[in-house]
This record gives structure tokens, C-alpha cells and sequence, in this order.
């Protein structure tokens, strides 16, 4: 019939679908997922590499008391970063390949560390990978090990394919990690040079009691450390109960229950700050009356007992005092001058402030800011960073009341970037107000200055 849109096929078997189960791992490892997981675009991925390496060494470093000693390294498309921390151990390298879970001793507590998404390693990984479009490898080297992570995709199932080949290193004291840059984005890492090199710096200015070496194609470089003790808190130290709300409390209490952590909430609470005696743990428990109960009583049927852990929350913050912000530690006016001077700052153009605040719900913030006129510099050199990370770029994008940017406040006061100044502004505060899922900007609001 004419004008009726006819079937086609009319008389044929029809078409049995079926419904597709497709798994997502690969996407993490696109180039458009890893630029959503780290914040950066691929240009910046060398400095990527960088940041991850060499907060997890300072991490690791701190956490086994022992004065950090890093080599970052660039040869040969190579990016090595070493430490003398204590060594990755084997399992967690393994559990690195599970790319459907999350690996990470920060994400799960609420305290001032350099990092704790749980992806930080995943994305070197696959960074290799996302760059060849056929191969990526990645060597992780401690205690005699070397693990090497020679990173595919099966196409067809839209799964990573990884080899993970484990032979023997000369690595038995701490870490090395070697990323094989692929030849194909080779002017990538060439053009990274400069903002490598001074984010590597910049962590000597933002930790004074590291010792790094620095290698690029055979140019050399060593700044020694400022102190061999810093005063600072410690990925190993307790936690504060008045840094969790009750979500970031539910979050630690699942992360312990859901890893078969059979814990008692009496052992639960004496991991916190202020917590460790028996007096204090029997005075909570008796305001609650979960004095012999375990951890998993907290979780019912999936869920968190909310009114319960409410409750604990708030006995646990009446019987511990708040943490000061001076717990959490100063770079230090000496350490800063110093290194100004060391860049040609004039001694009298420098100028240091503090500022601490405790005035959001007891969570603690230090605010250190150093300015120096240095005649002999190109243009203004801004180190910034965020519990002593500095930033890829600059992360303070919303300062106080009125959400000005860090670079606008500093336009104003005639600090433009072809001002030959050094500026240097450091965050410090267990909770830190994040912009984007990439975690290189935050928001930080007014607080009384104390210096």
C-alpha cells in the first residue's frame, strides 16, 4: 500500500537479543577517564607521575620515622623516582592490579596526609598504557624485588590485561619506581621539563627534612635537607574524633568491617587521639552501652546504625579536647627565609605569616604565606601546595568570603607573574575542601591571622 512504511524482512525469523554485560575497568585506563582521575590533562601527566611518587616516598618515609631521602630521575624516556623508606611490600603491589577496587591506608581516615584517593598509583599504571594505546610498563622495586607491570587491554572484553613478572633487584632498602615513558609521547615528558624540575624543588621548600637529588638527562642536582627532625603530624599518629563528622565516621567503620577488622568499638575508639586510656574508653561506652560489643554491631543488615554511631560520635568528642592547629606543624619562618635567600631574595624584603584556625566544628587549619623581592628573577616563582604537596598548578582557586583566586588577589597587590618576587602560600588542615575530582583545587575561607 502506498504511504504505509513496510517491514522489512516480513517472514523471517526475528532477531533474539541479547542483553550485554560489559565491564567498565577499561575506562578507567582511557585517556579521558585518567584525565578526570588525576585532574590533568596529558601534558601534565610527567608531573602527574612526579607528585604520586614522591608523596607516597615522604609518606612512607615519615610513617617509619625514618629523615627522608629522595631521587627523582629522568633518562632515557624513564621517570625513577627512589626513597629510603621501609619498601612497598608485595601484597600491595599485587592488590595494585585490581582495578576494580581502590587500594589506600589514607582514604578511609579523616587527618593531614599528602594523598588519599586510593587511585594514585592505578593512574601511573595505566598512564603508560593510555599514552602507547598498546603497551605501558611500570617497575616497582623493593625488598630484592622487581615487580614488572607490563600493562595491555583486551579489547574485546573491555578489560586491563596485565603481566606482572617478578624477578630479582638490588633495591632492598626502600622503593624505586621506573615509568617507561612511551617513545610516542617522548615531547610530552621533554616539554615537562622546567615545571618538573620546580615541583621537585618546591618539595624541599614545602618539607624541610627532605634530602633530594635530582637527575634530567644527565644534569645534576642536590638540596640537602634544612633539619634532620621536623615537628610536624605524622601519617602514624592518631586521628582526631573532632576531624570526622558522622558520614566520615561511618566511612572509617565500614572501611574496618567490610576488611574483617574484628575489632571491639572499646578497640575501635582507642585509636583515636586522646582515646588510648581505659578510663576514657569505659567512660564513652558507658554513655552508650556498647561497652563488650564488636564493631559490626554498628552495621545491620548492610546498613549503619545510625542513632549508635551518632551517639558514639558524640561521647567520643566530649571526653578527647579538640586538636590545636599547632599540632599539626609549621614549615617555619627560618626554613623559608633561608631558602628565599638561597634564590637571591633580599633579607629585608621578606615578610612571613601564620595564621591558625580552629574555627570550623574544631577541625584545625595553619595558613603559612612568605613573600621575598628577588631583583635577579626572571619573573614572580609561586610555590604553592596543600599538607605539604605543592600543586601542579596553583590549587587556590577560591580564598576567603568573596571566591577571589589566589593569582587575582596577588594581580592586585602588583605581584603579576612578570614580577620578579617569590611567593610562597601552604595549607595545612585534616579536611580540605576539594573543587573537583581531580583534587587539584580547593576553597579556603577567611581565618584571624596570628602571626
Amino acid at each position: 500500500m502506498s504511504g504505509v512504511p513496510q517491514l522489512a524482512g516480513r517472514g523471517t525469523s526475528p532477531l533474539a537479543r541479547t542483553t550485554f554485560t560489559t565491564s567498565r575497568l577499561l575506562e578507567f585506563c582511557s585517556e579521558k577517564e585518567l584525565r578526570i582521575q588525576t585532574g590533568a590533562t596529558v601534558e601534565r601527566w610527567p608531573l602527574v607521575v612526579l607528585k604520586e611518587l614522591v608523596d607516597n616516598a615522604l609518606d612512607a618515609a615519615e610513617e617509619a620515622g625514618i629523615p627522608p631521602k629522595i631521587k627523582v630521575a629522568v633518562d632515557n624516556g624513564k621517570i625513577v623516582v627512589a626513597d629510603n623508606g621501609p619498601g612497598i611490600p608485595a601484597k600491595t603491589v599485587q592488590a595494585l592490579l585490581d582495578f576494580s577496587v581502590r587500594v589506600s591506608s589514607r582514604e578511609a581516615y579523616v587527618s593531614p596526609t599528602r594523598g588519599a584517593q586510593g587511585n594514585a598509583l592505578k593512574t601511573i599504571l595505566a598512564m603508560p598504557y593510555a599514552l602507547d594505546g598498546n603497551a605501558g610498563r611500570v617497575e616497582i622495586e623493593a625488598d630484592g624485588v622487581n615487580h614488572a607491570v607490563t600493562f595491555r587491554a583486551d579489547v574485546v572484553k573491555q578489560m586491563p590485561r596485565i603481566d606482572h613478572v617478578m624477578t630479582g633487584s638490588p633495591v632492598k632498602t626502600g622503593t624505586r619506581v621506573t615509568v617507561h615513558w612511551p617513545e610516542r609521547a617522548c615531547s610530552q615528558l621533554a616539554n615537562a621539563e622546567a615545571r618538573f624540575l620546580q615541583i621537585a624543588e618546591d618539595y624541599t621548600w614545602l618539607n624541610p627534612h627532605l634530602d633530594l637529588t635530582w637527575v634530567w638527562n644527565g644534569r645534576r642536582g642536590h638540596v640537602p635537607a634544612s633539619v634532620s627532625t621536623w615537628g610536624k603530624w605524622l601519617p602514624s599518629q592518631p586521628t582526631c574524633s573532632h576531624w570526622y563528622d558522622q558520614p566520615r565516621l561511618e566511612r572509617l567503620i565500614g572501611a574496618y568491617v567490610s576488611h574483617g577488622r574484628n575489632l571491639t568499638v572499646r578497640e575501635f575508639i582507642s585509636e583515636f587521639r586522646g582515646l588510648s586510656g581505659s578510663a576514657k574508653q569505659a567512660a564513652v561506652l558507658g554513655k552508650i552501652g556498647l561497652s563488650r560489643a564488636p564493631l559490626e554491631s554498628l552495621c545491620i543488615d548492610g546498613a549503619f546504625d545510625k542513632d549508635k554511631i551518632a551517639a558514639l560520635l558524640a561521647a567520643m568528642q566530649a571526653a578527647a579536647k579538640p586538636a590545636k592547629a599547632q599540632h599539626l606543624g609549621l614549615i617555619g619562618k627560618k626554613h623559608l627565609i633561608r631558602k628565599m635567600t638561597e634564590c637571591g631574595a633580599e633579607l629585608d624584603s621578606i615578610n612571613y605569616s601564620k595564621t591558625f584556625d580552629t574555627a570550623d566544628s574544631n577541625v584545625p587549619c595553619v595558613v603559612e604565606f612568605a613573600f621575598g623581592w628577588c631583583p635577579k628573577a626572571e619573573g614572580r616563582r609561586l610555590i604553592t601546595g596543600i599538607n605539604w604537596s605543592p600543586g601542579i598548578d596553583n590549587p587556590f582557586r577560591q580564598l576567603g568570603s568573596d571566591g577571589q583566586s589566589l593569582d587575582t588577589v596577588l594581580s592586585q597587590q602588583r605581584l603579576d607573574r612578570d614580577e620578579p618576587v617569590i611567593v610562597v602560600l601552604h595549607v595545612a588542615s585534616p579536611r580540605v575542601q576539594y573543587l573537583d575530582r581531580g583534587k587539584s583545587a580547593i576553597a579556603i575561607s577567611g581565618a584571624d591571622d596570628e602571626s
